[in-house]
């Protein structure tokens, strides 16, 4: 099976059809180990979730993400209709997802002419996990990309709850996990440069996804009611693990914190320390196949390679860029403002929305509009008006 070539979706179900009865669609709780036990949740899939030999030649790493994630959109579908049949499941994760990113994106699902509703997918799930190519070379957007993959899972369940306006919940999650990520790395004492520039990242992140959070918050102040399920809570857990262990050191006062997220979430009373384990454990056996476990300042990498992502694709989409700025006299006035002073609520949401609106225009821009997006967008603010002089220039003559 070759999840890079069309037909690989056909193919897998195959597979999983010949090893009947042996396979099976455990309860959510056992599943989420299964997917954290093979890095999945963290970012880094390191093998597939279920056990195979697909093929001689051996998985890419985007490769073994996309077959995890229709893997555990599978597993999801079956825990609510156990009876039902593999293309009954295709159908609905297809209906699933051209819902959700028609409303999240503007964008309709285009498919071939006769395609198959597998091969509709295959596309979709090519947008959701394969790497960006301006952005190949960066860990740091294919690690948030990545590790925020599981909201489709999330809100994948949402969906099958019956609930209403999936997006808006995948939305609110994201924004959530922000929040809380924020605070876990604000609990290091011993702060490097770069450990307060990531900090202001994800705080820049949460103030541009969120409306109303000039307010400062605090881990007795967060709300977390949004995290209902105990996957949704371990999920969470998980992620601000990775947060506060990124120079694999941890900090009384990093445990402190997990350990009253651990209470607020309502959790087991020793979930922090077996999720930090897990964690380390993970990390641990897998230090050799994943690249940044190898640096000794992985806070200083991701930053670094965060911001040339950015940059690359700022500069790989200059014209289309200034020519849609010229287009938004509102929008290039706020963020001019932005380079010298900071933008209060309002004008924060007002950037964000139509900043948004410019990235729905330039295909390769979507990828802030996908998974982790949110977390890039401040370094977008930043760097365009550093990047796009020409489209700031208020004395500019133009040609006749």
């Amino acid at each position: 099976m070759n999840p890079s070539s069309s037909g690989w979706i056909d193919k897998y179900l195959f597979i999983l059809e010949k090893a009947q009865p042996t396979i099976s669609f455990p309860a959510a709780h056992v599943f989420y180990s299964a997917l954290r036990e093979v890095g999945f949740v963290y970012g880094f899939s390191v093998r597939t979730v279920f056990v195979h030999d697909f093929s001689k030649v051996l998985l890419t790493e985007e490769e073994i993400s996309k077959v995890n994630t229709l893997h555990a959109l599978l597993v999801t579908y079956f825990q609510y209709y156990p009876d039902a049949s593999y293309e009954d499941a295709i159908q609905n994760i297809l209906q699933f997802y051209t819902n959700l990113i028609q409303k999240k994106t503007g964008f309709s699902i285009k498919s071939p002419l006769g395609s198959s509703k597998s091969k509709d997918l295959e596309h979709i799930l090519s947008q959701r996990v394969e790497k960006n190519k301006a952005l190949e070379k960066y860990n740091f957007e294919r690690i948030m990309t990545y590790a925020l993959l599981f909201i489709d899972v999330l809100a994948y369940q949402f969906f099958l709850k019956g609930g209403k306006k999936t997006d808006a919940y995948a939305e609110a999650i994201e924004l959530k996990i922000l929040q809380v990520c924020y605070l876990a790395l604000q609990t290091k004492n011993q702060k490097t440069a770069y450990d307060i520039l990531l900090i202001d990242l994800f705080k820049a992140s949460e103030q541009y996804a969120g409306k109303g959070m000039d307010k400062p918050i605090t881990i007795q102040t967060v709300d977390v009611n949004i995290f209902s399920s105990s996957v949704e809570k371990q999920y969470v857990l998980d992620l601000c693990c990775l947060a506060v262990w990124n120079d694999f050191k941890i900090e009384d006062s990093e445990i402190s914190f997990l350990n009253s997220l651990n209470t607020k979430l309502g959790l087991p009373k020793n979930s922090a320390v077996e999720s930090l384990a897990i964690l380390k454990t993970f990390a641990s056996k897998n230090s050799a196949s994943i690249q940044l476990f190898q640096y000794k300042h992985p806070v200083k990498q991701l930053y670094n390679q965060s911001t040339k992502a950015v940059k690359l694709l700022i500069l790989r989409n200059k014209n289309r860029l200034v020519n849609e700025l010229s287009q938004s006299k509102e929008l290039v006035l706020l963020l001019s403002k932005s380079t010298y002073t900071d933008l209060n609520t309002e004008e924060k949401n007002k950037v964000k929305e139509q900043l948004l609106d410019v990235c729905k225009t330039i295909p390769s821009l979507t990828i802030f509009l996908l998974p982790g997006g949110s977390l890039l967008l401040p370094l977008l603010v930043k760097f365009i008006p550093q990047l796009l002089p020409s489209a700031f220039n208020d004395n500019k003559i133009p040609k006749k």
